[in-house]
């Protein structure tokens, strides 16, 4: 399998046991890149980012999140929550996506957890391309975070390669980046705070 991948995905539900076993209502939890962001189903307010609600089984709708000075986003919500919306997959080749980054991003990396990445309003376009530059590191660790966490505890893997791929990082120095991406996923309390150190290792725009 080839491992020069780019991540494309967006919005991806990944399936599993539902957070709520029984009821009439079922928990979701939404965070997003921007603290304090409104989130809201159907034109009904929720609450703010990071946000747990209780919502009624089975709606279905529109989640929207937003936050002034960033382009609102939305994102279907269907009867089995945790379906897929926009589905890419590791393969070998390039990830496909049919999303407009500058609208922002949205992935489901658990079961109904939701983590939304705002795009600042009116973006130039080296300034969109940077944001989707660090959303395709972002993207890529939420979606295959368990895999990618195996690797990294072997020392390799088709996941470290593309990772180090989108990460810009030399064949040289992929042993020590390895051992480094080791000690900050050990050292992460959640997958979105290990995702955030690995956009942080994106290098400066050449």
């Amino acid at each position: 399998m080839k491992t020069s991948l780019v991540a494309g995905a967006v919005v991806l539900a990944l399936s599993g046991c539902a957070t709520i076993i029984s009821g009439s209502n079922q928990t979701i939890t939404v965070n997003s890149d921007v603290p304090g962001a409104q989130v809201s189903l159907n034109g009904v307010p929720l609450g703010l980012t990071p946000l747990i609600a209780s919502i009624k089984r089975g709606q279905e709708g529109v989640l929207s999140v937003q936050m002034p000075g960033y382009t609102p986003f939305q994102a279907p919500i269907t009867k089995k929550i945790n379906g897929v919306f926009f589905v890419n997959i590791l393969s070998g080749g390039l990830f496909g996506s049919s999303t407009d980054y500058s609208t922002g991003a949205m992935y489901a990396y658990e079961p109904d957890t939701y983590f939304v990445s705002l795009a600042p309003a009116g973006m130039a376009p080296p300034m969109a391309a940077e944001w989707k530059r660090k959303e395709n590191v972002r993207a890529f660790v939420l979606l295959n975070n368990e895999a990618l966490a195996h690797d990294l505890a072997a020392g390799q893997g088709e996941y470290v390669d593309a990772l180090a791929e989108l990460l810009e990082v030399d064949q040289g120095q992929r042993a020590p980046a390895v051992k480094r991406w080791r000690a900050s996923y050990a050292g992460s309390q959640t997958t979105v705070a290990f995702a955030d150190r690995m956009v942080a290792e994106l290098p400066a725009q050449r």
